[in-house]
């Protein structure tokens, strides 16, 4: 499995290296090099479905548990509803949960959520900044077409339930195709959710219940790993305004920020903050990653670490997302992290420019320490970088995840 996973870092360096190269790249270079990859990760899961499971992949990756509602609804504190969606044939429900109450509630139609996300990430896109400078004008008439697609998700998702979301927090469990919305960003025509609530999220109810109650590092260090690129120089300032914020502090950039660093360092550390760059594998998602100094952390690995930290924040593009396998289960850097030990994640949807990132993250963990809750923090955070960034392409990727209450 190790040489594998050596040969496999190998050939993600070549084609990087052939893709950022200066000099002229043919396509059926990158082919062979993309083909010779593919086979060996083929020939990689052969070989971990061969393992016995005691060298495998953790059991929670193959068999997830489900507890009780009563089991669920004592982690909820008494200002929190937990809002799980489910699909049933073509239609959504909700169901709302709080520590009392359970109440059934029908919304929108799949195709027609289907629908209006396929338009939303497409309008993203076109936010994403592009060389030369853009016009007032340009910016005011993308930030409204993406509130009007938020505002169709808001009326399909949400609207229905507005009267009874009795609570100051809520917690939202997707489903299938609802892992990929930013519910704290959908808008009514006046405010966004998160103008009216915090936030967080959970794979599923039961992640959520078992995630406040992991035993997890309450002292030790801060790991804060950094791997600044040409293409992302704030990273640099993002992980040195992390390191001045979070307690005992132990900073690794660029070629010290290793795998070999997580392993060691990560068991015994409270926080951890990974800046770098992440790509998602829709194809594969096993192997999807983040890149660290020498190598690439995939799925797989994750899997095998452990970091029994409070947080781990991924501070990459696209660490958010997952591929939706059979039963709603997801395959993705957040339930490797998970699986690994982490309480809570704060992890982004989509890519965000790392400027805009950079600040977030500053403000975040300015108020994380003295904060009522994590949910708070991030609220708090989301509305100060907002004033700076109104588009939500800056602020709205940014999910919280498992435990946020003390």
């Amino acid at each position: 499995m190790s040489d594998l996973r050596e040969e496999l870092n190998w050939y993600y360096h070549r084609i990087e290296a052939e893709q950022l190269s200066q000099e002229r790249r043919t396509a059926e270079r990158l082919e062979r090099l993309q083909s010779q990859v593919q086979a060996r990760e083929s020939e990689f899961l052969r070989v971990l479905r061969e393992l016995p499971a005691s060298e495998g992949e953790s059991l929670e990756l193959f068999a997830p548990m489900s507890l009780p509602l009563s089991a669920v609804r004592a982690t909820l504190p008494g200002e929190a509803m937990l809002v799980e969606y489910f699909r049933v044939g073509p239609r959504l429900l909700a169901f709302l949960v709080t520590r009392d109450t359970l109440k059934v509630v029908p919304v929108a139609l799949v195709a027609r959520v289907q629908h209006l996300l396929r338009l939303l990430q497409f309008q993203l896109s076109w936010a994403l900044p592009h060389p030369g400078e853009v016009s007032p004008g340009s910016r005011e008439s993308l930030l409204l077409a993406t509130q009007a697609h938020l505002a169709e998700l808001y009326q399909e998702l949400l609207a229905p339930l507005r009267p009874h979301l009795e609570a100051t927090h809520l917690i939202f469990v997707p489903h299938d195709l609802l892992h990929y919305v930013p519910f704290h960003a959908l808008y009514d025509g006046r405010q966004y959710v998160i103008d009216a609530f915090s936030v967080s999220y959970a794979p599923s109810a039961t992640v959520y219940a078992l995630c406040h109650d992991r035993v997890t590092n309450t002292s030790g260090p801060s790991l804060i790993l950094g791997v600044p690129e040409p293409q992302t120089p704030f990273i640099l300032q993002e992980v040195q305004s992390v390191a001045a914020r979070l307690p005992r502090p132990e900073l690794y950039l660029g070629r010290e920020a290793t795998d070999a660093i997580l392993r060691t360092k990560g068991e015994g550390s409270r926080f951890v903050h990974i800046a770098s760059h992440g790509f998602f594998r829709s194809d594969n998602p096993m192997f999807s990653g983040i890149r660290l100094g020498g190598s690439y952390l995939t799925l797989y690995d994750l899997y095998n670490l452990k970091l029994p930290a409070e947080l781990v924040s991924l501070s990459a593009c696209v660490t958010g997302l997952n591929v939706i396998a059979a039963g709603d289960e997801l395959l993705g850097l957040a339930r490797g992290l998970f699986c690994a030990g982490a309480a809570s994640l704060l992890v982004a949807l989509w890519e965000v420019p790392d400027e805009s990132t950079a600040e977030f993250m500053k403000t975040f963990y300015g108020r994380f320490l003295s904060a009522p809750n994590r949910a708070v923090a991030l609220r708090d955070a989301i509305l100060e970088i907002r004033e700076r960034y109104p588009h939500p392409l800056h602020w709205a990727p940014f999910v919280l995840s498992g435990k946020v209450f003390a």
